[in-house]
């Protein structure tokens, strides 16, 4: 034990110094940036319970796709701010590491795309909707099976609008 207490005291100070120096703030995400930048914005929560609703038709893929999501947290635009847009976001996403899986257009000339940041452990998604009377970001809870990802279109959009306005 003595002979390594002169090791220590010698490394000591190298080794706080690259503790210290190796500490690096946690940067805000992209959606965090956002929420600060309109601390207006509403949030919505929808449980896997109600986005089953979504499936009328009753698609067993569709129940896979969503069997391990807990929630999808909306964020709807504040309802004072005429200027809210969701551009900022949806143009530096993918500098915060995600990357698109799926881009597709609505009835109603509005677009929907779904965005994946993967992690060795799990995976964040996150996504967009964009339509003539509404700017909505989603950001899902859980995992999707990405394997029946085609079974979204099956699912009723207009029911789940409906349950987050």
């Amino acid at each position: 034990m003595d002979k390594l207490k002169p090791v220590f005291l010698f490394l000591f100070p190298f080794m706080f110094i690259l503790a210290t120096g190796c500490h690096n703030e946690k940067t805000k995400s992209v959606l965090e940036k956002h929420e600060a930048r309109y601390p207006d914005i509403r949030k919505k929560y929808i449980y896997q319970s109600v986005i089953r609703l979504a499936n009328v038709k009753g698609d067993p893929d569709f129940n896979k796709l969503i069997k391990d999501v807990r929630k999808i947290t909306i964020y709807l635009p504040p309802s004072e701010d005429s200027t809210y847009q969701i551009k900022d976001v949806s143009n530096s996403i993918a500098a915060d590491g995600f990357e698109q899986l799926m881009e597709v257009r609505t009835e109603g000339s509005g677009r929907i795309s779904l965005w994946v940041k993967e992690s060795k452990s799990s995976s964040q998604y996150m996504g967009f909707l964009d339509t003539e009377s509404a700017d909505i970001i989603f950001e899902i809870d859980g995992q999707l099976d990405l394997a029946y990802i085609s079974a979204l279109k099956m699912a009723d959009q207009s029911t789940l609008m409906d349950l987050i306005k």
